[in-house]
């Protein structure tokens, strides 16, 4: 499964080259206004958000800061995207607090590699993961679904946080198994009693774990009927 990306640029163009190139790698949502981009906002999980700076409505930069503010905002890294690669424009994005400015001029191949970096980064250091209506805080240990505290065993959590971090790519069955019962042989049954009783407390959860047989988990994003 891809990552989600957004990117918001309000020309036409910009959106389809850049798409085109982007969906080698993730699922690339486009708006070509920041104001349909923030109406949908939070329907998604993003992992990065690209933001492209001279727009007519709303310029990239006040976008940024009302991302910033959003309550779906998940903490995910947020690039500017940009012809304009003077001095002032550089200066400014990384000011606010921009993780990369991508001049539209690099190649595909270095423009996904870049973007691809910052998601590893935050996806490794990151303290509070957050996916639509769910909120695992890994400092306090607790999970919390629709702003409620989940009563999840130990277990649970380590098995929600290791499918969450991972996310959009396979938990194998080895790799659960050292990094949450740090054993070397679980029965599977045991595995998946555990992921049995997690999905049904992530029961209005957006997203659940699905087991693939021989080969691993990883998050699914629930069908809406």
């Amino acid at each position: 499964m891809k990552a989600e990306v957004a990117y918001i640029d309000d020309n036409y163009l910009n959106l389809e080259c850049i798409k085109t190139v982007l969906n080698q790698e993730f699922v690339v949502q486009t708006f070509q206004k920041p104001e349909s981009f923030l109406q949908k906002f939070g329907v998604s999980s993003y992992v990065t958000i690209l933001v492209d700076i001279h727009m007519p409505t709303m310029d990239g930069f006040s976008l940024y800061e009302k991302i910033l503010e959003h309550p779906n905002y998940n903490g995910c890294p947020i690039l500017f995207i940009s012809s304009d690669v003077s001095d002032q424009a550089r200066i400014k994005s990384f000011v606010l607090g921009a993780v990369d400015f991508l001049d539209r001029s690099i190649s595909p191949d270095e423009m996904i590699a870049r973007i691809r970096s910052k998601i590893l980064f935050y996806q490794k250091h990151r303290s509070i993961i957050e996916f639509t209506n769910l909120k695992v805080n890994l400092t306090l240990l607790k999970a919390y679904l629709n702003n409620k505290e989940l009563p999840l065993t130990f277990i649970e959590f380590k098995i929600l946080c290791l499918v969450m971090r991972n996310y959009p790519d396979l938990v194998t069955k080895k790799d659960l198994i050292e990094h949450v019962w740090r054993s070397d042989h679980v029965l599977d049954a045991t595995i998946y009693t555990h992921i049995s009783n997690l999905n049904s407390k992530l029961g209005e959860w957006d997203f659940e774990i699905n087991g693939l047989k021989l080969k691993g988990f990883h998050l699914m994003k629930k069908e809406t009927v």
